[in-house]
């Protein structure tokens, strides 16, 4: 997993979360965000394209669920991209895709950022 932090975006914090996200690596990404600067939204971007690799037993994936939404809790925005035709028939079955956004890439989801920001 590969945590990188984006702070060139205006007034936003943006961390980036790539590769295969296992329970253990989800403290990682609440240090990465508790470091994040105050001042700035603070944004989670996650690629999504592992995301079927989980064990995907009903006890992992709301693990996983559970996680993003404590992490949303804390006025965390939570994107998720790269989710493939499994994961996201997955998300929308349990009735999980209207609570986080979703991104085809991590490249849409900033070109709407900005976009965003533009208007």
């Amino acid at each position: 997993m590969e945590i990188t932090n984006h702070t060139s975006h205006q007034n936003r914090h943006i961390i980036f979360v790539k590769d295969l996200v296992k329970q253990q690596a989800l403290d990682q990404v609440r240090q990465a965000i508790a470091e994040a600067p105050t001042d700035h939204k603070k944004e989670l971007w996650i690629d999504c394209s592992h995301v079927d690799r989980l064990h995907l037993t009903n006890s992992s994936i709301c693990s996983f669920v559970s996680e993003l939404l404590k992490i949303r809790k804390h006025d965390v925005k939570v994107v998720l991209c790269d989710m493939n035709a499994t994961t996201e028939r997955l998300f929308r079955l349990l009735r999980l895709d209207s609570l986080f956004e979703k991104a085809k890439s991590f490249e849409e989801a900033e070109k709407e950022s900005r976009a965003q920001l533009a208007a």
